[in-house]
């Protein structure tokens, strides 16, 4: 992966807001933005966690802010915190949470759950952070969708319907804002290799995954995370409104 991870990209002056960038995808994405130049606002949901890395924190360009979607109060404070800054350059819609259980199975609170933070979360935040963008004539938005935008399998009606809302999302935004040079996109990851997928599956369960998948192995965070990279840099000039989905040829099969 070290080929992959030398990919040269500047983003030097840029700041970017990047939300669950504490861990996995999300870290990876950050992780490559800094490297990049850039300096990267990072949100996750725990409040102690939150304050013990700033309080770490060593590095001028990281502040990690808290951000829980499914406090209301939570995002009221994190917006008047955002209607302080000066300029947002690029916008990383990644957290998200997700519930498998058949339709039949689900609950109304299930539904409110997921919805709050997968949907209404980035519909916000694209909102607000647009009106930003807007006023300095220049953006990058990358929604992180996935492969059960583009696929579906049982147990995923919730979590399928939040990640199409999305995409939905991104293209009536990509014609919203091109005209201000807002460029907005969707990245579908495929089955990736973080550490929680690592800890949740068995080694048996993880042999079996990578035999469906054309690559014969999961992606790494990285992989998907120079794809978000790429979109949200300069060399990304007229790409807008897309789904690109990242899986290693899965949803194909």
């Amino acid at each position: 992966m070290d080929s992959i991870s030398n990919i040269k990209i500047d983003l030097t002056g840029k700041v970017a807001l990047i939300t669950g960038g504490t861990r996995g995808i999300g870290n990876a994405i950050a992780e490559r933005f800094l490297e990049a130049g850039c300096s990267v606002i990072l949100t996750g949901t725990n409040a102690s966690e939150i304050e013990r890395l700033n309080n770490e924190n060593t590095v001028k360009r990281i502040s990690y802010l808290q951000l829980d979607f499914t406090r209301p109060e939570s995002v009221e404070k994190f917006l008047l915190k955002l209607n302080e800054l000066d300029k947002i350059d690029v916008l990383i819609n990644n957290a998200g949470i997700n519930k498998v259980a058949l339709n039949v199975d689900t609950t109304d609170a299930d539904f409110d759950l997921l919805h709050n933070v997968n949907v209404k979360g980035p519909y916000v935040l694209c909102r607000e952070v647009s009106k930003l963008m807007k006023k300095n004539g220049y953006g990058r938005i990358v929604n992180i969708t996935s492969i059960w935008s583009a696929i579906t399998r049982p147990g995923r009606s919730v979590y399928t319907t939040n990640k199409n809302a999305i995409v939905g999302l991104t293209k009536t935004l990509a014609i919203e804002l091109g005209k201000y040079d807002i460029l907005v996109n969707a990245v579908g990851p495929g089955f990736t290799l973080t550490e929680l997928t690592a800890t949740t599956n068995s080694a048996e369960d993880l042999k079996k995954l990578t035999e469906v998948i054309p690559m014969n192995r999961m992606a790494q965070p990285v992989e998907i995370a120079n794809v978000v990279l790429f979109l949200s840099s300069n060399l990304n000039s007229y790409l807008t409104g897309q789904n690109i989905i990242v899986d290693g040829g899965y949803t194909n099969v």
